[in-house]
C-alpha cells in the first residue's frame, strides 16, 4: 500500500485478465491485461486514457482502447492490422489514428492511412498523403481550420562511394516529406529533405558509421509536427536518422512562406544555447517523440532517453527565446527508476497542470504505457500492461465524450435589451426581431468546427466554437450586436481576430465577418449580425487570426533521378535545365514530372514544349493543384523542354524550367566492363545503367559462355555480388544484365574481368638487364597454372625457376609472393 499522507486515498490496483472479473467477462480473450497502479483519486486530472496497441504480440489482439482510471474499457475496438498508431482526440471532438498498411515508411515507422471517426466511433474520412506519396505513422495534425499537417516518406538513388569509401553506388536513401493538405487534401505546403540540403553535408561526420555503406540508408527520421503560434512549422526527431549514432534529436522550426530553416534547436546544427542545464543535458533533452508548445507559451518535450538504454527516459519544460536562441530549463519529471523507453512515447499537459507521459517502446521491459505526474512531479496514476511485450505508441488522457460545453438560455428575448450569456462569455445586444414567448441559447465548446469550409484561404482558426439555437424568435430571425468576452475566451490577441460565421453548426461555408472589432475598454471582439434559423439553429461562429500571406516562389524541380519501380510519382528523369544537362527517359513508359512547391501553393501551370522558347506547346495544363504530372504521348527520340510555376494568392511566380529527352530502353553494363581483378571470397558491385522499370536478370559468363545466373534485382542499378569459392580462377569473366520481361534488351561486359589472376608488383631492373618482379598467388593449386599461362605473354620469356617467400614450397601461405626474372623486349 502506498499512502503518501493521512489526506490522500491509498492505492488502487486493478487488474484485467480476460474474464478475470465478473465486469470484465465480455473482454475478448485477446485482450490485453492491464494493471492500474499509484492511481490518487481526486489528483488525476478529468477524462479517460487512450492507448493503442502498436507492437504485434502473440496471443494479443490490435486494439484502440478508451480506459477508465481504474482501467476498465469505456470502449475499444480491435483493428485487422498488426501495428496501431497515435489514437488521440483531435481539435474539433473527433477522434483519429493510423493502422498500419502493408509496406513500409523507410524510416522506422509504417506506411498507414490516418482514419478520422466522429465521436460515435464512426468512419468519418481516411486520409493518405498527397502528390503521391503514402502518409507516415509517427505524427498527424488536424489543425482548427480543417487542413492537416502529416509525412511521408520518399526514396532517392545516391552513389554512396562518392561520399564514403566502401559505400554502396546505388544505395537507396530515405527522405521526408512534409506536407500540410488543405480541406480538399491538396497539398498546399510541401518540404523535402533533399530539397534544402546535400547528401554530402547531412552524412558529413559519419564516415566511420557502417550503417551509411548499406544499400538501403534511413536517412531521415520524422516524427514530431505541430502548427507554431506564428504559422510556422516545427518538426522533430530523436536522431539523425534511422541507424545512425548521433549525440541528440533535433527540432526545426520552418518557414511556410520560403521552405526555409528558421531556427535549428539540438543536433549537430544546434543554435541555442542552454540556461539551467549543461550544454549537454540541453541538447541530449530533444532526442524525444515529443516537442509541443504549451498555453503558457513553453514547449514540453518527451527525451526517450537513448536507444542503447544508458540512461532515463524524462520529460521536460524549457521556454525558448527565439530571437536571441536561448534555451531556458524551466521544469522535468525524471523517474526514480530508471524507465527506457527508447522509441515512441509522448508527454501531454493537461488542463490541471498534471503531465500525462506514454513511455512508448517496452523493449520486453516491464515499464509503464503511462504515467501521470502532478506539477510537483508526484505519481498520481499509472497503468502497466501485464504483457511487457505489448507497446502503445502514443497515450494521452482526454475528456471524453467532448461534452465539456458552457450554454445558457435567455427567454423573451426583446428588441432594444441586452442579454448576457455569462458563463459563455457571450452577449448580445438585441437591435430588431425580439418576441414574446422565444427561447435563445448560446453553446460555447472548447473546440474546433468540425468540416470547416472558407471561400478563401483559410485562416488560422482558434479551437473554439459558440453555437445558437432559438424557439419561437418572430420570423425565426434577430439582428444583434454579438460581443464575445476577451478573457473569458483566453484571446491573447484579440485585435488581431476576426469573427468567421456560418449559418448552421457543422454544415457549409465560413464567412468572415468584416465588422469584427475589439474594444479595450470593455475587452470585448463584437460584431453585428442579422441571424436567421434553420429547424432553430441559428448557426455557429468561430474566430480567426490572418494566415501568412502568400509569397509566389518559383517551384522546386525534383532532382534527376531514373525510374527504378519504386515510387512512380518520383519521376523518371526529371530535370533541372539550369544546369545545362538534357536528361534522358525510357520512351516506352510514362513520363512523371514531379516537383515541390517553395512556401504556399494554391495551384500550378505546367507547360511541355518541343521548342526552348515554349512556342510549340504539346502539354499546357492551368489550375493543377497536384504537385507531379504523368504523360504519356512523348514521341521517340525528341527533346522536351517543360516548365512550372506556382499560382497562389500573391500571383504566380517565375517559371522553373527543365528538360529531357527521349530515348529506347537501355541497359549499359559499367562493372566490371574489363580489365577489373576480383578475388574469390570478396564482395564487389556489379553495377549498370538502366531506364527500365522492370527486374533486371545478373549472370555470369566465362570464356564467353554463359555460366550461370547471379542474381533476379530490382533496376537498382548495382549488386553487390560475393565472388563464390567454386568458381575456377581465370581472366575470361564477363557479366551480362538483362530484362525480366524482354530478352532482346541486354548488355554484356566490354571485355573480360578476372578472378583471382595475380597482381603484378615489386618489379626491379636487375644489373645483367633483367627484371624481377612479384605477384600475389591466388593459392597453392593455382601456383603451377599461373606461372606458365599468365607469365609468358607475347614478348615475355620465363627465364628462372619459381622462388616463394613468407612461405614454403607447398605454398601454404596465401597470398605468397612469387617473384620471376624475365628479360624486358
Amino acid at each position: 500500500m502506498n499512502i503518501r499522507n493521512a489526506g490522500l486515498f491509498c492505492l488502487t490496483v486493478v487488474t484485467l485478465l480476460g474474464a478475470s472479473t465478473t465486469a470484465n467477462a465480455q473482454l475478448p480473450p485477446n485482450f490485453p491485461g492491464i494493471t492500474v497502479s499509484n492511481y490518487v483519486p481526486g489528483a488525476v486530472a478529468e477524462g479517460y486514457v487512450f492507448l493503442a496497441v502498436a507492437s504485434e504480440t502473440p496471443g494479443i489482439g490490435t486494439y484502440l482502447m478508451i480506459l477508465q482510471n481504474d482501467g476498465t474499457p469505456v470502449w475499444y475496438r480491435e483493428v485487422a492490422t498488426k501495428e496501431i498508431y497515435d489514437f488521440k482526440m483531435l481539435p474539433n471532438g473527433y477522434l483519429s489514428y493510423a493502422p498500419w498498411i502493408e509496406g513500409h515508411s523507410f524510416a522506422g515507422g509504417g506506411d498507414v492511412v490516418h482514419e478520422i471517426l466522429d465521436k460515435n466511433y464512426n468512419l468519418q474520412e481516411t486520409i493518405t498523403g498527397g502528390n503521391g506519396y503514402v502518409a507516415e505513422s509517427h505524427d498527424f495534425q488536424l489543425l482548427p481550420n480543417g487542413n492537416v499537417l502529416q509525412f511521408g516518406y520518399y526514396r532517392i538513388e545516391v552513389d554512396m562511394s562518392q561520399i564514403v569509401p566502401g559505400g554502396h553506388p546505388a544505395a537507396l536513401v530515405a527522405s521526408a516529406v512534409v506536407q500540410e493538405l488543405d480541406a480538399q487534401r491538396n497539398v498546399i505546403f510541401q518540404w523535402r529533405t533533399w530539397d534544402h540540403t546535400t547528401v554530402e553535408d547531412y552524412f558529413r561526420g559519419l564516415m566511420n558509421d557502417p550503417n551509411i555503406k548499406k544499400p538501403v540508408i534511413n536517412g531521415w527520421h520524422l516524427n514530431t509536427i505541430n502548427l507554431d503560434n506564428d504559422g510556422h512549422i516545427l518538426v522533430a526527431t530523436p536522431q539523425a536518422g534511422a541507424n545512425l549514432p548521433v549525440s541528440s534529436g533535433w527540432v526545426k522550426k520552418l518557414n511556410r512562406q520560403t521552405g526555409e530553416t528558421i531556427w535549428h534547436l539540438g543536433g549537430t546544427e544546434n543554435q541555442f544555447t542552454f540556461v539551467g542545464v549543461t550544454a549537454a543535458e540541453g541538447l541530449q533533452a530533444f532526442s524525444g517523440h515529443a516537442f509541443h508548445r504549451l498555453e503558457n507559451g513553453n514547449f514540453l518535450i518527451y527525451d526517450n532517453g537513448n536507444t542503447a538504454n544508458t540512461r532515463t527516459s524524462k520529460v521536460y519544460e524549457f521556454s525558448l527565446d527565439e530571437v536571441n536562441k536561448i534555451a531556458t530549463y524551466v521544469w522535468s519529471y525524471v523517474p526514480a527508476t530508471q524507465i527506457s523507453g527508447s522509441g515512441r512515447g509522448n508527454a501531454q499537459r493537461l488542463p490541471n497542470g498534471n503531465t500525462f507521459i506514454g513511455w512508448g517502446a517496452t523493449g520486453g521491459r516491464p515499464i509503464p504505457a503511462c504515467t501521470e505526474v502532478t506539477p510537483a512531479g508526484q505519481k498520481v496514476f499509472e497503468i502497466y500492461f501485464t504483457n511487457s511485450l505489448v507497446e502503445s505508441y502514443r497515450a494521452f488522457r482526454f475528456a471524453w465524450p467532448p461534452t465539456n460545453k458552457l450554454e445558457l438560455t435567455h427567454y423573451e428575448l426583446a428588441t432594444g435589451n441586452t442579454y448576457a450569456f455569462t458563463n459563455t462569455g457571450v452577449t448580445l445586444d438585441v437591435q430588431a426581431g425580439g418576441g414574446d414567448y422565444n427561447e435563445f441559447m448560446v453553446t460555447r465548446e472548447p473546440y474546433a468546427p468540425v468540416d470547416p469550409i472558407f471561400l478563401e484561404t483559410a485562416p488560422r482558426a482558434l479551437p473554439l466554437r459558440v453555437k445558437m439555437n432559438e424557439a419561437n424568435l418572430p420570423n425565426h430571425s434577430l439582428t444583434a450586436m454579438v460581443s464575445f468576452d476577451a478573457a473569458s475566451f483566453g484571446f491573447s490577441q484579440p485585435t488581431n481576430l476576426t469573427v468567421y460565421y456560418r449559418t448552421e453548426a457543422g454544415i457549409g461555408i465560413f464567412l468572415p465577418l468584416r465588422n469584427t472589432t475589439y474594444s479595450s475598454a470593455t475587452g470585448q471582439l463584437r460584431t453585428t449580425i442579422a441571424l436567421s434559423s434553420i429547424a432553430g439553429d441559428m448557426g455557429e461562429f468561430i474566430f480567426c487570426y490572418p494566415d501568412l500571406p502568400d509569397v509566389a516562389y518559383a517551384p522546386l524541380l525534383a532532382k534527376p533521378e531514373n525510374y527504378r519501380g519504386i515510387q512512380t510519382y518520383e519521376v523518371i528523369a526529371p530535370l533541372l535545365a539550369m544546369t545545362g544537362v538534357v536528361y534522358t527517359v525510357n520512351q516506352q513508359l510514362p513520363i512523371s514530372l514531379s516537383w515541390s512547391p517553395k512556401g504556399m501553393a494554391r495551384w500550378y501551370e505546367l507547360q511541355i514544349a518541343t521548342n526552348q522558347d515554349f512556342a510549340m506547346r504539346v502539354v499546357d495544363v492551368s489550375y493543377q493543384t497536384a504537385a507531379y504530372y504523368l504523360w504519356s504521348n512523348a514521341l521517340p527520340n525528341m527533346t522536351y523542354f517543360y516548365r512550372v510555376k506556382t499560382q497562389n494568392d500573391a500571383g504566380a511566380s517565375d517559371w522553373s524550367v527543365g528538360s529531357f529527352q527521349t530515348v529506347a530502353p537501355l541497359i549499359q553494363v559499367t562493372t566490371p566492363n574489363g580489365g577489373q581483378l576480383w578475388q574469390r571470397g570478396l564482395k564487389y558491385f556489379i553495377q549498370w545503367n538502366d531506364n527500365v522499370a522492370e527486374s533486371v536478370v545478373i549472370d555470369l559468363y566465362k570464356g564467353g559462355a554463359f555460366l550461370k545466373s547471379l542474381a533476379t534485382n530490382s533496376s537498382a542499378g548495382a549488386y553487390q555480388w560475393e565472388v563464390g569459392l567454386d568458381l575456377a580462377a581465370g581472366n575470361d569473366y564477363s557479366i551480362k544484365v538483362r530484362s525480366s520481361t524482354n530478352a532482346a534488351l541486354f548488355d554484356v561486359s566490354d571485355a573480360a574481368f578476372g578472378i583471382d589472376v595475380p597482381l603484378i608488383n615489386a618489379a626491379t631492373l636487375l644489373p645483367d638487364g633483367q627484371v624481377q618482379f612479384g605477384f600475389t598467388a591466388p593459392g597453392a593449386a593455382q601456383a603451377t597454372i599461373w606461372g606458365t599461362s599468365i607469365l609468358t605473354p607475347p614478348n615475355w620469356q620465363n627465364l628462372g625457376p619459381v622462388t616463394v617467400t613468407g612461405g614454403s614450397g607447398t605454398f601454404t601461405n596465401t597470398p605468397a609472393y612469387l617473384f620471376y626474372r624475365v628479360s624486358v623486349p
